[in-house]
């Protein structure tokens, strides 16, 4: 007992040492480091050029997860990115783990090689928290040289630092041996010499060789993940196609080449049989389990296709209901229709109506937020619940919600439905916090509906334009990453939600072919917001009824006019006919042809005040106004929106006025979606 008492004890002090002693690499990305490589690599190797162009490798992670997010946030040329990885500057949304080359100018700064990138800090980062998110490409000790009098830890928003990463340039050696660039790699779990050499085309002995420059931290017999290493290339690298997401696999690294020590040569062999043993075990049991589940779902097929009722809403009902067993598809032009049995996790769940009754205390009016969309609590969650009607579900396409668009942080989730026997039926939302946007500017409405504080509320400038960045990523996604592309139809102020941050994100997606865009009684168009939707409509699906991705511009171009001005799509002047209505699309053609900054002026929201930058108020209103051009070719794409929207907002100064608090926190009790 003794001996199994101390064994236990050291173990547990071995585990605590392991915890409180940090590794090698986490120690070079310390602030309190005093190795002298956690500046970058010497620069004062015999024959070294002090100036080169050359790549970095960054992998995308939970702190750059777009192209967006790498240009913005690191200063970088999304243009530039997309060219070295060989991929549309229109991409958006990037795999996870993805690596991307990234074109850096290297210099020589007397001691040291690096090249720096400008990082526009989010509020409360700190110096560590942005090498960890650039994974031993640079380093805490690197970052305070380069930004003294900052402090590194509780960073506000929006400070502008310097960022050196490591990287080097050939010596006059490594140019004879046709030596063109060095690649700055930060190492991974599992990275070898070998393998990093078969990756890259190279060989061992030059990776070695030109990392002579760093004097503690490199091992070839051991890389530390954390650190960087210097990959010696004869021509431009080529990382190969863009990855597609994928299940996670952490059991073996992918293309890794052990080095074989031969004395362990027979305990290796003996771990591989064991490991045929079980996976053979195992493949044998999934194999008998996949047949009597397949003879179960038979007995229900048979079971079901016996029962009496409409054979589509059963249809719809076993592809939401099974999701986590069969995958709904959309073609483009048919409704989805059951092709694939592969088990695949439930993205659309199936509720019932006694649950839903006790998520909003049976419908109560204390939980109605807007129409037939009641806020609900089930299971610790907030959920939007729309009261609607199984032909409506049976025109949603379902196919479009794939685990990437579950996930885009720009689109309302559809977390499930409810098919009942009876009239209604119900979709489940994610909850929106702070309402819809169409709350926010027209607040006389919001404020009927009481879904906002009786207090002056509104958006600051600096929120509208992160506001328009938002939807415009969701469009891009929308039009150039979804394939087939897809056209909302549907893009209206009352379909942008906001979330507790004022993130803005589009509702209703998947449900284009459950919109009635047929024109509405005229009366009342200034007040009613259903009747607001000719507001949005192109010209060419008006008069000839073209849907295309265009129309979607025109409609967010519309957008960008309330929020600019608050006003609404369409109005009618007091003691006016219906025939005098104003489009909003057309009174900004008649402002900027008249080129009077004056008129402008008082065409902006009331609520904004002089707290906002007139330039940027101009740049956008020339931007809505392209977005609403007659000719549908004239129009800017997605992906030409967002790249001037995040110019405004990387140009956009912080606010430094005094605002009333109301128009910075969550005051909304509010919907995920609206009436379609």
């Amino acid at each position: 007992m003794a001996t199994l008492i101390s064994n236990f004890c050291f173990i547990a002090l071995s585990l605590l040492l392991w915890l409180l002693v940090p590794a090698p690499g986490q120690d070079l990305l310390s602030c309190e480091t005093t190795s002298a490589d956690a500046s970058g690599y010497r620069c004062d190797v015999n024959g070294s050029q002090d100036r080169c162009n050359t790549f970095a490798i960054v992998s995308t992670n939970s702190y750059f997860s777009s192209l967006s997010n790498l240009s913005f946030y690191l200063g970088l040329n999304r243009f530039a990115i997309a060219a070295a990885n060989g991929f549309s500057a229109d991409t958006e949304f990037l795999p996870k783990a993805q690596p991307l080359l990234i074109p850096i100018d290297c210099k020589c700064n007397g001691s040291f090689f690096q090249a720096e990138v400008t990082k526009t800090t989010i509020k409360g980062e700190s110096f560590y928290g942005i090498t960890e998110s650039l994974e031993g490409l640079t380093s805490c000790r690197a970052i305070q040289e380069k930004n003294l009098g900052i402090s590194p830890w509780n960073l506000g928003d929006k400070i502008r630092l310097l960022v050196p990463l490591r990287c080097a340039c050939p010596s006059s050696s490594e140019v004879g041996l046709a030596t063109r660039f060095l690649l700055s790699y930060p190492v991974s779990e599992g990275d070898t010499i070998s393998n990093l050499a078969i990756k890259f085309n190279t060989t061992p002995e030059a990776i070695i060789s030109a990392n002579n420059r760093s004097l503690a931290n490199f091992n070839p017999e051991s890389l530390v993940p954390l650190t960087s290493l210097l990959i010696p290339l004869n021509s431009e690298p080529a990382l190969g196609p863009l990855a597609k997401p994928r299940e996670p696999n952490s059991r073996f690294p992918e293309n890794s080449i052990p080095v074989i020590n031969p004395h362990k040569k027979k305990s290796k062999m003996w771990i591989v049989g064991i490991y045929i043993a079980v996976t053979g075990v195992v493949v044998g049991a999934s194999i008998a389990i996949a047949a009597a589940f397949l003879v179960i779902q038979l007995k229900k097929k048979k079971q079901n296709s016996s029962k009496e009722g409409d054979p589509e809403l059963q249809q719809l009902s076993l592809s939401v209901r099974t999701t986590s067993e069969k995958k709904v598809s959309f073609d483009g032009s048919q409704e989805g229709q059951i092709i694939d049995t592969t088990p695949r996790k439930v993205l659309v769940e199936s509720y019932s109506v006694e649950e839903l009754r006790k998520a909003t205390e049976d419908f109560s009016s204390n939980n109605l937020i807007d129409g037939s969309v009641y806020h609900g609590r089930l299971n610790g969650k907030n959920l939007a619940i729309k009261r609607t009607n199984s032909e409506t579900i049976l025109k949603i396409e379902f196919g479009l919600f794939n685990r990437a668009t579950r996930h885009h942080p720009n689109i309302i989730k559809l977390l499930g439905t409810c098919l009942s026997d009876d009239p209604d039926s119900f979709l489940v939302f994610e909850y929106a916090k702070n309402g819809s946007l169409k709350d926010w500017l027209h607040s006389g409405l919001a404020m009927k509906n009481q879904f906002i504080a009786s207090c002056y509320c509104f958006l600051t400038w600096n929120q509208r334009l992160k506001i328009c960045l938002d939807i415009a990523v969701a469009l891009q996604y929308m039009h150039h990453v979804m394939n087939p592309s897809y056209v909302h139809r549907n893009v209206k102020s009352r379909n942008i939600f906001l979330d507790e941050d004022f993130n803005a994100k589009i509702g209703n997606f998947g449900m284009g072919r459950c919109v009635d865009d047929k024109t509405e009684d005229s009366e009342s168009h200034s007040t009613n917001p259903a009747s607001w939707s000719t507001g949005y409509l192109a010209p060419e699906y008006v008069h000839q009824g073209i849907v295309s991705p265009s129309m979607d511009i025109f409609a967010f171009g519309v957008v960008l006019l309330e929020i600019l001005s608050g006003k609404t799509p369409i109005t009618i002047p007091e003691n006016k006919g219906d025939e005098e209505r104003i489009f909003l699309s057309e009174k900004i053609k008649s402002i900027l042809s008249s080129e009077n900054a004056d008129e402008l002026r008082e065409w902006m929201d009331n609520a904004l005040g002089e707290n906002y930058s007139f330039e940027a108020a101009v740049a956008l209103a020339n931007l809505a106004r392209s977005c609403v051009n007659e000719e549908p070719c004239s129009r800017p794409s997605a992906g030409e929106i967002v790249e001037k929207l995040s110019r405004l907002v990387e140009e956009s100064p912080e606010e430094n006025v005094l605002i009333s608090e109301s128009s910075s926190k969550p005051l909304v009790k509010a919907a995920a979606t609206a009436s379609l």
